[in-house]
């Protein structure tokens, strides 16, 4: 019965967070110009792709794509949880993490750069100057616009990361797309 009680508490305290979470982003967030970047930018994001998306590729690079949404969904609600960065600024209340660059930004990035440099050394280095690029100029640019608030994280660590899980999300989407054959 002790731990039932323990839970309850929290569960409580969680879902006065939540309440809070919900009345700053209906007063302050809903319809702020950052909301309406994010909005657009997502909108934006999705058609170009896929107006850049080549047909043939199309299935090979959505298995890539949704297993980068997969990744950088749970990274980011984890790095969250964990208190390493936050979002002031979200699509949605209900979510603590930034749709913007976890459904959109990141996978359509990625999924033109699998699209067009697929493999060797071209992979490489398009991994690379993306990941510098999204660690040393985007994150800075979101932080100073107020989409993202890093509290605990050195932006340096994102760079090995991006480039890892890039690599380990190839081989898993060949391996797919080598079964289904």
């Amino acid at each position: 019965m002790f731990i039932e009680q323990q839970y309850i508490e929290v569960f409580e305290k969680n879902q006065s967070s939540v309440q809070s979470h919900f009345n700053f982003w209906l007063e302050y967030v809903l319809f702020s110009w950052q909301w309406w970047v994010m909005v657009g930018i997502f909108i934006l994001l999705w058609v170009l792709f896929w107006k850049l998306k080549k047909i043939e590729e199309l299935p090979r690079i959505t298995i890539f794509g949704l297993l980068w949404i997969i990744v950088a969904s749970n990274l980011d609600g984890l790095g969250y949880e964990l208190g390493l960065w936050g979002y002031t600024y979200n699509l949605s209340p209900f979510l603590p993490k930034s749709y913007v660059f976890d459904y959109c930004l990141i996978p359509i990035t990625y999924m033109l750069i699998y699209q067009y440099f697929p493999s060797g050394k071209k992979f490489l280095y398009s991994n690379v100057v993306l990941a510098l690029g999204a660690s040393l100029i985007a994150e800075p640019i979101a932080e100073k616009v107020g989409l993202y608030t890093p509290f605990n994280w050195n932006i340096l660590i994102s760079i090995p990361l991006y480039i890892i899980i890039s690599y380990i999300l190839k081989f898993f989407t060949e391996k797919i797309c080598q079964s289904i054959r």
